[in-house]
């Protein structure tokens, strides 16, 4: 029997692979979308376990040699384990590091969530429904992607969403018929990820996502999963509202990201 941790991880591997082709080895598991080869969460190699400060480092040396062999100019490491700072130190290329959490909630718990009453939140089963969650997802990342890293993304991630032997939908929310927020989820082994959580800034503070939530857990209760969770960096500014609607932290992962086009 796989406890959380394990689910989540094997979740989030089997979530990638709906985009990325994958390799792997007895160490490493790399991922790569050759359709959008500059999306970091599409490419990049996971270390599998903690091997030790100078195994993972060789792990790393010879990843970061392979990507400069192809003439990439990034190299994004993914890891489930604590990050020592002796291993950083005995790096040649300093990377940017980001943590973050998994948080995970009993979808048993949706009653007691009270959202915008207002909100409706629609699966996209059909193309106009699609439609709407393309557009507010391009809205909602533009200012921070641009729009033609926003766009591009968002119509390689529909492309799996149109396939509808996937275990990955999109659902959209909306105000007066107006699309003002998305989100992901996936139901796979019997837990739940969500995943890629907008709602558009003007509508944000009104309840909407909570009323998002709430949907999605009622989802999941009646595919009788037992375990919903999503993935959060320190500096989400929608981890407040994770938590007011009940998500505990389960664990944490940690991304390096190494810059070669300097």
């Amino acid at each position: 029997m796989l406890n959380l941790l394990e689910k989540i991880y094997h979740t989030e591997i089997e979530y990638v692979k709906l985009f990325s082709q994958s390799y792997e080895s007895d160490h490493i598991i790399r991922f790569c979308d050759e359709s959008i080869p500059d999306m970091y969460t599409h490419n990049f190699v996971l270390i599998k376990n903690d091997y030790g400060i100078d195994k993972t480092k060789e792990i790393i040396l010879t990843e970061l040699a392979e990507r400069k062999k192809e003439g990439c100019n990034f190299l994004r490491v993914e890891f489930n384990f604590p990050l020592e700072n002796k291993l950083l130190n005995k790096l040649p290329i300093k990377p940017q590091i980001q943590k973050y959490d998994y948080m995970y909630i009993d979808p048993h718990e949706a009653g007691e969530l009270i959202g915008n009453q207002v909100g409706i939140v629609r699966k996209a089963t059909s193309q106009a429904v699609l439609n709407d969650g393309i557009e507010v997802d391009i809205l909602a990342n533009e200012p921070i992607m641009g729009k033609d890293f926003a766009t591009r993304r968002i119509h390689r991630k529909s492309e799996v969403y149109r396939r509808s032997n996937m275990n990955l939908n999109l659902y959209v929310c909306y105000y007066k018929e107006t699309p003002i927020g998305n989100c992901e989820f996936m139901l796979n082994n019997g837990i739940v990820k969500i995943e890629d959580f907008d709602i558009l800034k003007k509508y944000q503070r009104m309840g909407f996502g909570t009323s998002v939530i709430k949907h999605l857990l009622n989802e999941a209760k009646q595919k009788e999963v037992d375990t919903v969770y999503l993935v959060t960096d320190n500096e989400d500014t929608a981890k407040q509202m994770y938590t007011k609607c009940g998500f505990k932290k389960a664990g944490e992962k940690i991304e390096l990201f190494f810059d070669l086009g300097q």
